[in-house]
């Protein structure tokens, strides 16, 4: 019984002259086993495909060589191409400034009024785009720098009415470029009259891109399918008005809407033509600003809009909060799912 105790007592002993080091120990054990797991975890492929959705719907599970879609297009690309940097470039439609460049070759266009009921472009690239020519750049317009705010997008103008200006200096983190203050990235055409002249190109941007060091932006992308079935609804027309007015029409064996503007097939300059995989016609309000007919145009909260792909017709709502980029749902509530391709969004107000 007193040996029993004597070991008790040393046992005790020992263990109390040496839980110090024991506690370190267990510490470093600790410590060694939460930066494996974390090691394990950003060195996997699998692991970092499973994980990264920026807000977005998940990218899905991927394998080496695998594609994934493009969160811009939807686009099938490898995992480490699927959310590059978005390139925005405001690019008008005056019928002074036609034919234009790069309307036929962006992964996004969004198409809105300005002033005296022209449309203006806002040309979305993704990084990998190698298109040489892009324009006629022109200036900025508020409701243009809140899509591309949205998009986290590197945005290209010549100047911009003082609402749109003022706007962009009080964003955070906007990735502004603009000609007056980066010349550089910017060429004037002798060959058009001005203001029609300005023109920049995607190696530029990227190059402004990188000077300027900013870091990608995000937003959330858009649900894409692979459906192949086709619809009957073959022609969708946006009420702008006179040489604005545009129709497209939808071909089944491509599966892609042509651009037709002013009662003419719509190519850029060298002889691409303008073509779609979904057409969406986005309903807001708008309001004159000034004396000169700026507008303000409604881009955040909800309203009406029709989607169109592969032939069909899909009533639909947008929504979107500040600094968020847009979504679109079915009257029932579900996210719509677009094709893969270029989309178009026509931006049409109360006052059409």
């Amino acid at each position: 019984m007193s040996e029993t105790r004597r070991v008790s007592i040393s046992l005790k002993t020992v263990l109390k002259r040496s839980w110090p080091a024991l506690a370190v120990g267990g510490v470093l054990m600790f410590i060694v086993a939460i930066v494996t797991v974390y090691v394990i975890i950003t060195t996997s492929p699998f692991q970092r495909a499973e994980a990264r959705t920026d807000g977005d719907f998940s990218v899905p599970t991927t394998t080496a060589g695998e594609l994934v879609p493009r969160k811009l297009d939807g686009v099938p690309v490898p995992f480490e191409a699927s959310a590059l940097q978005t390139y925005a470039v405001m690019v008008e439609n005056a019928p002074e400034a036609r034919p234009l460049m790069g309307p036929a070759k962006a992964n996004l266009v969004i198409e809105a009024p300005v002033e005296g009921g022209i449309t203006r472009f806002l040309l979305v690239f993704d990084a990998t785009s190698t298109v040489d020519q892009i324009g006629p750049v022109r200036s900025a317009r508020p409701y243009y720098v809140e899509f591309a705010n949205g998009l986290g997008a590197v945005f290209t103008h010549v100047g911009g009415s003082p609402e749109a200006l003022d706007l962009i200096r009080q964003l955070t983190f906007f990735r502004n470029v603009d000609e007056f203050s980066s010349g550089k990235y910017f060429w004037r055409s002798a060959k058009r009259p001005m203001p029609h002249n300005v023109y920049t190109r995607m190696d530029l941007l990227r190059s402004a891109d990188e000077a300027k060091g900013w870091e990608d932006g995000l937003f959330r992308g858009w649900r894409y399918g692979t459906s192949t079935e086709s619809g009957d609804v073959r022609e969708v027309n946006v009420p702008f008005a006179g040489v604005f007015a545009v129709r497209w029409t939808y071909d089944p064996a491509s599966g892609r809407y042509r651009r037709f503007q002013s009662g003419a097939e719509q190519k850029d300059a060298d002889g691409t033509p303008v073509e779609a995989a979904n057409i969406v016609v986005m309903r807001t309000e708008e309001q004159v600003l000034d004396e000169v007919g700026r507008l303000r145009i409604r881009t955040t909260g909800s309203g009406k809009a029709t989607v169109y792909r592969n032939g069909e017709k899909i009533e639909s709502l947008w929504r979107r909060a500040a600094g968020e980029w847009l979504r679109f749902e079915t009257v029932d509530g579900i996210d719509v799912e677009f094709t893969p391709g270029t989309t178009w969004i026509e931006v049409v107000t109360s006052m059409r």
